[in-house]
């Protein structure tokens, strides 16, 4: 973690039709899905090397799976793997090892693969058709804590959230736009909050991000670069957050409860609680089949929900510790990033790596 104020709110996160449904009353038990005909499915879960996985992406242009993986702590061995859409063949590694990345983005159109390095504060660029790097991209802060990275593929932007504190002793979170035609720094908006997860909604020149230590959603008008709202959660360390447009809708993981929250993107008002797992992490959304999918890392499963009537479809385990998610859109397929048991931090030298078969892991879905 790259300074003090994120890495007590992430240990306090360990401990601790749209017509508006009634709200779920009790979110200390994840709901449980109903008997359903031809429910998701977890289809297979491959191991990744060289491990230490975070996000992925789904290449529709070659129909491959790339994934961000650090490597074992201390082995230099970062990079961006690759797998057949079905999970069956390993493609070529890119070596990433001098930017360790661990967020993911892609622009399907100009094959251009963005990831965070969140231990210097560098976004890299990767250009697929080569495996190179061509750029690496930072700002006036020394290892700033860049999380979340999102493409607008239209218009080549690219945002990404970096994680500050509030308050007059810490550094403010901050917003980054850069042109991906020049993958150049473009500018930066100044955000008091402590800002994780990231949705840009590109017709109403909004950004929405969660606010992790006030439990919002900060919504920030691109144009002004002024926050226009923040609108409550009602959860505990809200962590990330997907707006679909089409339906007006913010779907928000909450660590700390373990829920997901349904908000209208017009408003902020609240349309519907529903308690998925501990450590609610990443969300995604498909709009082809309106499911919303939540990584519950603590909890080890993957909560599928309807989101026509918020019922749960699935509550799939996946892996020791889900971790993102991405969507194949020709086929509905989901992936998801699990993580495995590490060494704790302050762990003795020579001490042995757990042996854990279910994490390093990508696991399919079938919807």
């Amino acid at each position: 973690m790259k300074t003090n104020r994120f890495a007590a709110a992430a240990a306090a996160v360990l401990m601790a039709s749209i017509a508006a449904p009634a709200l779920a009353t009790a979110f200390n038990e994840p709901a449980q899905p109903a008997a359903v005909a031809d429910a998701p499915t977890v289809v297979k879960s491959v191991k990744v090397e060289p491990g230490g996985v975070y996000e992925l992406v789904f290449n529709p242009a070659n129909d491959s799976v790339l994934v961000a993986a650090v490597g074992p702590r201390g082995a230099n061995a970062a990079a961006i793997a690759s797998l057949s859409a079905d999970l069956s063949t390993p493609g070529q590694m890119i070596d990433v090892s001098a930017n360790p990345l661990y967020g993911l983005a892609l622009n399907s159109r100009t094959q251009t693969l963005y990831g965070t390095d969140t231990r210097t504060g560098v976004i890299s660029a990767i250009d697929l058709s080569t495996g190179r790097v061509v750029a690496n991209i930072g700002s006036d802060r020394e290892n700033a804590h860049v999380r979340q990275v999102v493409v607008d593929e239209a218009a080549n932007k690219v945002y990404v959230s970096e994680v500050g504190g509030r308050g007059a002793n810490t550094l403010s979170s901050r917003i980054w736009i850069i042109d991906g035609a020049t993958n150049t720094l473009e500018r930066q908006i100044d955000v008091d909050a402590v800002l994780t997860g990231l949705a840009v909604d590109v017709a109403g020149g909004r950004v929405f991000s969660t606010d992790m230590s006030a439990n919002q959603v900060v919504v920030v008008n691109l144009a002004s670069g002024e926050v226009a709202h923040r609108w409550p959660t009602g959860t505990e360390s809200a962590i990330n957050v997907v707006h679909d447009a089409a339906n007006d809708r913010l779907f928000v993981t909450s660590q700390g409860t373990g829920e997901l929250t349904v908000m209208k993107a017009s408003d902020g008002s609240v349309i519907q609680r529903l308690a998925t797992g501990a450590g609610a992490l990443s969300v995604a959304y498909n709009p082809a089949n309106n499911q919303v999918y939540v990584a519950n890392r603590q909890a080890g499963t993957v909560t599928v929900v309807n989101g026509a009537d918020y019922s749960v479809l699935a509550n799939l385990q996946t892996g020791t510790f889900p971790q993102t998610i991405a969507i194949d859109r020709d086929t509905n397929h989901v992936y998801v990033t699990n993580k495995a048991r590490g060494l704790p931090r302050n762990a003795p030298a020579g001490t042995p790596v757990p042996v854990d078969p279910a994490g390093d892991t990508v696991t399919l879905i079938r919807p």
